[in-house]
C-alpha cells in the first residue's frame, strides 16, 4: 500500500470542504481534498443537460456574506451576478420586497389590517430584542398566540420553508429568531457560468497553494488510535493509499463521518445525539425549460401554494445558463413533514400542480428537464435548524463541516462556509506551522 503524508485531509468537496481546504492551504498547510465523484461541488455544482447548466442543489449565492468573504480572502474569483429584486405573490398579486423591513412588509400586505400586523410585529420585536421563544414549541404554535389570520400564518410558512427548508409546524420557534438575528446580506446573485465554475475557482486557489485534489477517489476508512484520528485509507484508481495526517475534516455529513471512523471510537453521548437529533431535510427540486420566461422576476416566494415555496428564473439574470432563446425555471418545494415515510410521487405531483396553478403557460410552454427528490444521504439539508452537531467530534483532530454542523441561525451555503471558517481557525490555533 502506498503511503503519503499531509497536514490536512478533507473528505468531500462541497462548499464547506472546499472553503476549509482553501483557507488552510493558503495558510501553508499541506492539504489533500478527496472527492468520490468525477467533479467538485456536491450539492453546489452543475450538470450540463440539453445545453442547460443545471444546479445540483443551491442556486442563489449570498452577496457580501461569508461565502464572498472567503473567496476574496483566499484570492478566488467570485463571479455571481446580482439579482435586482425579490418578489412575493400574495392573493394573486406580486409585490417587490424592500431590502430592509421585508417581514413587516409581507405581514402588512397579507393582513391588510394594521392592528393585526402590529400585534405580530410587536411580538417579533420582543423575541428579537429581549428573549427569543423556546424551542419546545413550533413557530406555528408561537404565532397562534398573536394571530389566527391564515394569510399571516402562510407568510411564515413561506419564509420558513423557503429559507430554512422546514414547515412552520415543525420549525422550533427559537430557531426562527436565531435565523433572523444571524448576520447575512439581503442581496443574492447567480453564477453566470454555473456553480461548478465557482468550485473550480476555489480549486484553482487550492492547487496554487501546492495542495492536491483527487476526484473519483473514495475515502474508505478513517483510522483512529488512542482516541485520535491519524490516517485515512483512500481508494485511488485500483489501489489503496494510506494518508497520514494531523487533521481530518469531513464534508460528508456527521452520519457518514461516524461510519468512516467506526462507531466504536465515538462516545455514547455523541452517538445518542446523532441518532436522536440529526433530522435530514427533504426538498423537491424541479427544473423546467421554456422558450420564454414563465415568471417575470428572478426570484418569487409563493407563501400560498401547496408545496412550492420559492421559484427562481436564473436566466433572467444569467442567460448564459441556457441555450440561446431558452429560459430555466427552478422551483423548490417542501414535503408536509421532514420525517419519513415520504410519498415522493405524490409530492412531485403537488409541486407540479403548484407550478401549473401559478404559471398559466406552464402546461403549454414548459418542459420539465429534471424532477429531483433530495433526501436520505443526499438531502436538501443535512439536518433541520436547531438539530446540528458540533464541528468537533469526540475523536481528536477529526472535524465535520457543512450543513449538518451549522452555527445557530445559519442556513444554506453561508452555513457551510461559516462552519469551514470555524474549523480552519481552530486548526490554525491548535496546529502551528514551524516557520
Amino acid at each position: 500500500m502506498r503511503r503519503e503524508n499531509y497536514d490536512v485531509v478533507v473528505i468531500g468537496s462541497g462548499i464547506g470542504g472546499m472553503c476549509a481546504a482553501a483557507l488552510l492551504s493558503q495558510g501553508s498547510y499541506k492539504t489533500l481534498v478527496v472527492e468520490r465523484l468525477p467533479q467538485l461541488g456536491g450539492r453546489f455544482s452543475t450538470i450540463e443537460y440539453k445545453g442547460f447548466k443545471l444546479p445540483t442543489g443551491a442556486t442563489v449565492v449570498e452577496m457580501g456574506g461569508v461565502v464572498e468573504q472567503i473567496f476574496r480572502e483566499v484570492g478566488a474569483e467570485f463571479e455571481p451576478r446580482l439579482i435586482p429584486s425579490a418578489y412575493c405573490r400574495i392573493g394573486g398579486k406580486d409585490y417587490e420586497l424592500p431590502q430592509k423591513g421585508q417581514l413587516r412588509t409581507l405581514i402588512s400586505i397579507a393582513s391588510g389590517n394594521e392592528k393585526k400586523s402590529e400585534k405580530v410585529m410587536n411580538a417579533l420585536r420582543r423575541g428579537l430584542a429581549w428573549q427569543e421563544p423556546s424551542d419546545r414549541f413550533s413557530l406555528h404554535d408561537w404565532l397562534l398566540q398573536y394571530t389566527q389570520d391564515e394569510k399571516i400564518l402562510r407568510i411564515f410558512w413561506g419564509l420558513s420553508t423557503a429559507m430554512l427548508g422546514v414547515d412552520d409546524h415543525e420549525l422550533p420557534a427559537g430557531e426562527f429568531f436565531r435565523y433572523l438575528k444571524a448576520p447575512r446580506s439581503p442581496e443574492g446573485g447567480i453564477a453566470p457560468r454555473g456553480n461548478l465554475s465557482m468550485m473550480e475557482s476555489l480549486a484553482k486557489v487550492v492547487r496554487a497553494n501546492n495542495a492536491q485534489i483527487w476526484t473519483c477517489c473514495q475515502a474508505k476508512q478513517i483510522l483512529v488510535a488512542d482516541g485520535v484520528a491519524r490516517r485515512v485509507i483512500i481508494q485511488k484508481d485500483k489501489d489503496e493509499v494510506e494518508i497520514t495526517a494531523k487533521v481530518v475534516i469531513s464534508n460528508t455529513g456527521p452520519k457518514d463521518t461516524v461510519e468512516l471512523a467506526g462507531k466504536e471510537n465515538f462516545d455514547k453521548g455523541y452517538l445518542k445525539q446523532l441518532r436522536e437529533t440529526l433530522r435530514p431535510v427533504p426538498v423537491i427540486f424541479i427544473q423546467t425549460a421554456s422558450d420564454r420566461p414563465l415568471v417575470e422576476y428572478p426570484t418569487l416566494i409563493l407563501p400560498q401554494a401547496r408545496r412550492v415555496n420559492l421559484v427562481i428564473c436564473p436566466t433572467l439574470v444569467c442567460p448564459e445558463l441556457a441555450p440561446r432563446g431558452k429560459h430555466l425555471l427552478i422551483s423548490y418545494g417542501t414535503p408536509k413533514s421532514v420525517l419519513p415515510p415520504y410519498n415522493f410521487e405524490k409530492e412531485i405531483g403537488l409541486n407540479i400542480q403548484d407550478l401549473k396553478d401559478n404559471f398559466p403557460e406552464f402546461d403549454r410552454c414548459g418542459e420539465i428537464l429534471m424532477a429531483s427528490c433530495f433526501y436520505g444521504d443526499w438531502p436538501g439539508f443535512r439536518t433541520m435548524p436547531g438539530c446540528d452537531l458540533p464541528q468537533k467530534t469526540p475523536i481528536e483532530n477529526l472535524y465535520n463541516v457543512g450543513d449538518g454542523v451549522k452555527p445557530p441561525g445559519w442556513t444554506g451555503l453561508p452555513s457551510c462556509a461559516q462552519s469551514a471558517r470555524i474549523v480552519a481557525e481552530d486548526v490554525k490555533q491548535r496546529f502551528k506551522l514551524r516557520g
